[in-house]
């Protein structure tokens, strides 16, 4: 059967100035060098059955307004409905804000007004003027690039560093798009692991993943994007045996990944016509009650002025987070504002022959993707993260208890005000496979 699959790709550089506040990190570290540069990369797809473009960023996370923007952007320059856009971030620890405000510093709007969204727009532009027809390649092989970061002491206490017993995904996908003549169009690579081998660095840089995404570039020739999998528990898997280094790390850790992908691509076996279809669906969660704002007032008040905790991120994370649940409460008393009962995500899965992309606005740790890929109808799963904006991170029920810095972010709902329920993990798994078996 034909199905008429057609691809193009575009790509745009988003570097920022040299000075740019690199965020991530609770000091502030002014980009002194450009390690490499920073990218939008945009894959468009259609075909008889419909259309998509899946878009990777080169920046850590983005604020869910934003994103929705840059779905409007991209929609309107490749002549797509937005909702047929998926946007997602590589998850770099090493470019510009673009997430919220917080202990990381502001957000950068000027880097967004007139790097970011014209990257956008021109990567979508490419990718619709370069469509041509194509046919589809995947294949699998396992990395050992990433390990779980969530080190336990002997005294039981979570710390990001290295968990060689951890839950983790070792899969390595490569989606490969070919012409008529046997020309690589364009490959995206899909694989779980934070962005952060330059986490102590100063240079502007796409960590790890940028040399991958370079080596199999200059293997096939094509434009190639990485779409980052449920990293919120994986780092990478460093020499010092933590989370962080410099960039002498990012170069042999990538040049690891890289060689994965090259694997991974050479070993794709046949390809294929495939029919391209986006589902779109709202996905619903409960909320847990919001504090009270006796209790924010309470918590505010023992954790003191804001020039007393000013270098201490997560100090001044929470305190950005109690003075939010006193706005809505204000808001609520003083203009009638309703308090919100549910967290809703509109989800758009992209699904290309027996491959489906399934976003998700959260750092998401490993296993939730893992359930979701043992119970899809499709092939090949491929969950993304940081993908329609950011919530912070999106831990197991089972790995609350143990604590730590994810878990912390979770309970204390940093980008939600309101409280993600503890079963999360079974709401999303559920959400998401119900959406998929349509």
């Amino acid at each position: 059967m034909s199905y008429n699959l057609k691809c193009g790709a575009g790509r745009a550089d988003i570097t920022p100035a040299l000075g740019t506040l690199l965020y991530g990190y609770p000091r502030k570290r002014p980009a002194e060098t450009v390690g490499d540069n920073l990218y939008a990369t945009a894959v468009m797809l259609t075909s008889d059955n419909g259309c998509a473009l899946m878009i990777t960023c080169d920046n850590c996370a983005m604020n869910p307004t934003l994103a929705g923007e840059l779905r409007a952007i991209a929609g309107k320059a490749a002549d797509i409905n937005p909702e047929f856009v998926t946007i997602s971030c590589t998850h770099t620890h090493s470019g510009p804000n673009t997430s919220i405000k917080s202990g990381w510093g502001e957000i950068d709007y000027e880097y967004i007004e007139t790097v970011l969204k014209k990257g956008i727009k021109e990567a979508s532009e490419k990718a619709k003027a370069n469509l041509v027809p194509a046919v589809m390649g995947v294949a699998e092989t396992e990395s050992q690039v990433g390990i779980n970061r969530r080190e336990i002491r002997e005294n039981g206490e979570i710390i990001l560093g290295q968990n060689p017993w951890g839950i983790r995904d070792p899969r390595m996908t490569v989606v490969s798009f070919k012409d008529t003549d046997g020309k690589i169009i364009a490959n995206m690579i899909h694989y779980g692991c934070h962005g952060t081998a330059c986490g102590g660095g100063l240079q502007i840089t796409r960590d790890w993943a940028g040399v991958m995404v370079d080596m199999l570039e200059t293997e096939t020739g094509a434009i190639t994007g990485f779409w980052n999998s449920f990293e919120g528990d994986q780092g990478p898997r460093l020499p010092n045996g933590r989370t962080t280094g410099d960039y002498n790390c990012v170069k042999h850790l990538g040049a690891m990944a890289g060689f994965d992908a090259i694997n991974a691509f050479k070993s794709i076996k046949d390809w294929k016509d495939a029919p391209v279809r986006v589902i779109n669906d709202t996905i619903r969660i409960p909320y847990d009650p919001i504090a009270t704002k006796e209790e924010a007032e309470k918590k505010l008040s023992a954790l003191g002025t804001l020039e007393e905790i000013e270098s201490n991120k997560s100090l001044v994370n929470e305190y950005i987070h109690w003075n939010n649940v006193i706005a809505e409460h204000k808001a609520h008393d003083e203009d009638g504002k309703p308090y919100s009962t549910h967290f809703e995500f509109n989800q758009n899965i992209t699904t290309i022959g027996n491959v489906a992309f399934c976003p998700a606005p959260f750092e998401v740790f490993a296993e939730i993707g893992l359930r979701i890929r043992a119970a899809s109808p499709y092939a090949y799963t491929l969950n993304l993260c940081n993908t329609h904006g950011s919530n912070a991170y999106l831990p197991t029920k089972n790995d609350i208890p143990s604590g730590g810095y994810e878990v912390w972010h979770f309970l204390l709902a940093l980008r939600t005000i309101y409280p993600l329920p503890r079963n999360m993990d079974d709401w999303w798994v559920q959400e998401n496979l119900r959406i998929l078996r349509k």
